[in-house]
């Protein structure tokens, strides 16, 4: 009759279980952490506003290329916000796509007719779809000429909100899709990150919720079955 297993051998396979279950949660980071995505995210990601009040949040793009150090020619940006907490009245495109192999200067601005020309050869060539009443904002950005494509980070659009007078304590500004092509004509992988608003004095027990460590709560929970299992394996 074969024994139970002794306790080292048992809190050696609890490592192990939990070695692999950490293994298998970090597998998609590092793959698309790998993978040159381009990261689209709201700068900053918390603002504090009062009703009735105007305010700009920075969209801002960041990419390192594709593999072949080749950079982006066109973003795609679908928004998502309430229309009862805020209004988008204006989109200006920013100067991100101009920035890249071609020695474009990044540090430009918007000009009158849509097109935003970072100082270099390149200019940003995009059209703007506001729908207040479903609260969505398209943003469509092509560079002109798409040469080796853009590199870096930068804003790639300025979105101006109107805060409700009747707004509640704390609403937010999503990316519900982003895409980013190469000039090679293949997409990269998209990262987001959403902006928190802050109305008032009200939600301050909220605010700071997404500087929580990605997947910490998931890590405890391994870390706790793996103590578990050496203690039952000691026992």
């Amino acid at each position: 009759m074969t024994g139970s297993p002794s306790p080292r051998r048992s809190a050696v396979l609890a490592l192990v279980i939990a070695c692999a279950l950490v293994g298998v949660l970090f597998a998609p980071v590092v793959v698309t952490a790998g993978d040159n995505a381009t990261t689209v995210q709201f700068d900053p990601h918390e603002l504090e506003a009062e009703p009735g009040e105007t305010v700009t949040i920075d969209l801002v793009a960041s990419t390192h290329g594709g593999y072949g150090g080749e950079g982006i020619d066109e973003l795609s940006i679908e928004l998502a916000y309430d229309s009862d907490a805020l209004t988008v009245t204006d989109v200006e495109h920013g100067p991100m796509l101009t920035a890249g192999n071609d020695g474009a200067d990044a540090n430009g601005s918007a000009d009158g007719d849509g097109e935003a020309n970072g100082g270099g050869s390149a200019t940003v060539d995009g059209s703007v779809d506001i729908d207040d009443e479903r609260g969505t904002v398209g943003i469509e950005q092509q560079r002109e000429p798409s040469g080796d494509g853009a590199v870096g980070t930068e804003t790639a659009a300025i979105i101006t909100l109107e805060v409700a007078e009747d707004a509640p304590s704390t609403t937010s500004l999503e990316i519900t899709d982003a895409e980013a092509i190469l000039v090679t004509g293949y997409p990269q992988a998209s990262l987001e990150r959403d902006a928190t608003i802050t109305i008032g004095d009200g939600g301050e027990s909220e605010a700071g919720g997404d500087d929580r460590i990605p997947g910490f709560t998931t890590l405890l929970a391994v870390a706790v079955t793996a103590a578990t299992l050496f203690y039952v394996s000691r026992r």
